[in-house]
């Protein structure tokens, strides 16, 4: 039901109970104008009925989303994707992300100060390329270099997210790679292993599971951030929030 169907009902019905001996004489027309003439007057209960809908439809979500991650836990947590920060930290964050994506490296530098301060945070990447075919290449690369060149990975990581622009092509992605340190042949000889496209099969259709279309998308203990974070204070809110068990609106 819309806001303007229920603010009828609403009002219609409150107009009807306050003229019992009238009500059966009021036509459609005389109730239209009655709610007509009443949010002229008061069109402040426009906003507080938006509110109202918009909180609830996130407290829903909120549950909801609490209920998918619960149901999910084993792809989320156990599938050996990158990480970095606390192993054994007390909060797990998970990221959907692509190389090719605007907003996921406009909030990397938000998250890099986010574990520098915080070392209570267990910090899983998960590949989710669906922008370019490119994007897609890039993953199975980092992916190929997490198999067997674990230790650069992050250096990798790093490398594509601050490159300036999208990944146009393959060679693209070889030069960031190698401006990183990595061994390129020892990604070519992983590359085409099948735990690779197998994981990011994983990564896709947990995704579209968890209502996650876009990137960047955040699990944060209980609760899904979809898209980047404004600022480094909304993000620490949103987890202090999580962390205090307090629904998320």
């Amino acid at each position: 039901m819309t806001i303007k169907n229920a603010l009828f009902c609403a009002l219609a019905g409150v107009t009807l109970l306050a003229s019992p001996v009238q009500a059966s004489e009021l036509t459609k027309s005389d109730v239209e104008q009655i709610v007509r003439d009443y949010l002229v007057k008061n069109p402040e209960i426009l906003v507080e009925m938006s509110n109202a809908l918009r909180a609830k439809q996130e407290s829903q979500q909120a549950e909801s989303d609490k209920a998918l991650i619960k149901a999910h836990a084993q792809q989320l947590y156990g599938n050996k994707d990158p990480e970095m920060g606390n192993p054994k930290g007390s909060l797990t964050i998970v990221e959907f992300f692509d190389y090719n994506c605007g907003y996921c490296k406009r909030a990397h530098p938000l998250v890099e100060q986010l574990m520098a301060e915080d070392k209570d945070i267990r910090y899983i990447y998960k590949q989710f390329p669906i922008l370019s075919e490119t994007s897609y290449f890039a993953a199975r690369a980092a992916l190929a270099v997490q198999l067997g060149q674990p230790d650069k990975y992050q250096a990798f990581h790093e490398k594509l997210y601050a490159h300036q622009g999208p990944l146009s092509d393959e060679a693209q992605v070889k030069k960031v790679a190698e401006e990183a340190g990595v061994n390129w042949s020892k990604v070519e000889a992983k590359i085409k292993d099948g735990s690779i496209d197998q994981n990011l099969g994983t990564n896709r259709a947990l995704a579209e599971a968890l209502g996650i279309s876009g990137t960047p998308a955040f699990i944060i203990g209980d609760q899904i951030l979809r898209g980047a974070p404004r600022d480094l204070a909304s993000l620490k809110s949103f987890i202090k929030d999580v962390r205090a068990g307090k629904s998320i609106q």
